[in-house]
Formats: C-alpha cells, structure tokens, sequence
C-alpha cells in the first residue's frame, strides 16, 4: 500500500490508469444482489450478505499498471448434485495488469492475469464480478450428498439397440475385416 493511498468508496466507473498514477487504494463493500451474473448462481436472492473488496491501483516492479487486492464473500449456493443450498467462501487474491491494446494482451498472456481496458475506462462493479466468478470452482457441490434425480443404472431392452443398429449407417462396416 502506498502512503499517499486513501480510502474511499466504490465508484462505478474509473480510469485505471490514472487511478495506478495516483496509487489510489479503494476499500468497500457491495451487496451481492448488484452483481447479476453471480446472483443468478445463489441458492437465494433474498439475503443481505455483503462482499468484500479491497484494491490497489499500483505498478509491478518492472514498472507495469495493475490492480492488486483481495475479495472476500460468504455466498450461498446451489449444489449442482443435489440442488440444494451449499455455502461457498470465496477469498480470492487478485494481481491483474493492465493492457489497453490487444497486442499488450498478447504479449503479456502467459505470464501475467490481465484485463483489457477499453477506452480508459473500468467498470468496477464488472471487474470484480468477473474475478468473484474466476475464483469459483467449476463445480460447487456439498462434499457428500445424493443426487437430485437417480442415476440410470441399465441400458434400455434389446429391442432399442437393435434398432438402433439399424439406423447406424456405419453398422455394416462392423463386419468388414482388414486383410
């Protein structure tokens, strides 16, 4: 953290670069509801539980822009076996440099997490949506539960896959034997 940082509340728009020249510190916390894309994923839309952001705007040693921070979230969700609630702790430390143009993209890909910012400007709100979802595993899921709908156990009768056989057009290769 830089000395002259100072902490402030969330704006909705901010150009990053001159927010990195400031060294500029935002400290806030944003009620779960504002983020569209991950409330559509909560178990239940109606709570009050708030996420926690912290960033900085600063420079990497070899003098790069980039947002370094923590978020932080309890977030109930549905378990994608059971469908049921889950709970979900996120608290997620971020370093993303900044890139204005697709060939800095590129160049920086691999070694770096990064965020293309268009014409100046960062929506933070989708900034940290994006990463809260990033930090998310691909399946959220209780350690141990059932199922929501019984796993089908036997194939069907004979008399779905003969038919089946017969609408293969490849079913008559079958008997071909290579010399």
């Amino acid at each position: 953290m830089s000395s002259n940082s100072t902490i402030q509340r969330l704006p909705v728009e901010v150009d990053p670069f001159k927010l990195v020249d400031q060294g500029r510190l935002f400290e806030g916390r944003i009620p779960q509801e504002d983020f569209t894309r991950l409330k559509d994923l909560l178990f239940s839309e109606n709570n009050d539980n708030l996420i926690e952001v912290n960033l900085e705007f600063t420079r990497t040693d070899t003098r790069l822009p980039v947002i370094k921070g923590n978020i932080k979230a309890e977030l109930q969700m549905i378990c994608n076996r059971c469908l049921e609630s889950t709970d979900l702790t996120i608290d997620s430390n971020l370093e993303v440099v900044l890139v204005s143009s697709d060939e800095q993209a590129e160049r920086f890909q691999e070694s770096f997490d990064i965020w293309l910012v268009e014409d100046q400007k960062l929506f933070l709100q989708d900034f940290i949506e994006d990463e809260i979802l990033l930090a998310m595993p691909i399946v959220i899921s209780h350690d141990d539960c059932e199922p929501a709908k019984a796993l089908i156990e036997a194939l069907p009768g004979d008399e779905f896959i003969e038919e089946e056989q017969e609408d293969n057009p490849f079913a008559a290769l079958k008997d071909l034997k290579l010399n």
